[in-house]
């Protein structure tokens, strides 16, 4: 690195490679592994079907609770929770009616 007064300081010299720059780009290149070339056309790929879009989601979870999922949100609900959310549909669903009837 430094040379002064042509001292190495205990290293040799390094050889200097007097090819040029294409040359070294060009024995770098010829060490490279290329791929495989293809023989066969690859299968053409599946179509994708679009999923159904799902409004609400009813069903059960893993810890015996009725699970209610609607957009990002869900509800779980024991027995009683079942309960109280039908006789409150079952209450706005009269309202309904009685609206439907005037």
């Amino acid at each position: 690195m430094f040379d002064w007064f042509g001292k190495t300081f205990g290293r040799g010299k390094y050889p200097q490679d007097s090819r040029s720059d294409l040359e070294k780009v060009a024995d770098d290149m010829n060490k490279v592994i290329k791929f495989p070339e293809l023989k066969l056309p690859a299968p053409p790929a599946p179509e994708v079907e679009k999923p159904a879009k799902v409004y609400y989601r009813l069903g059960l979870s893993d810890t015996n609770r009725v699970a209610f999922s609607m957009g990002y949100g869900e509800i779980l609900m024991n027995k009683e929770g079942c309960q109280n959310l039908i006789d409150q549909i079952t209450f706005f669903m009269n309202q309904l009616e009685d609206e439907n009837a005037e």
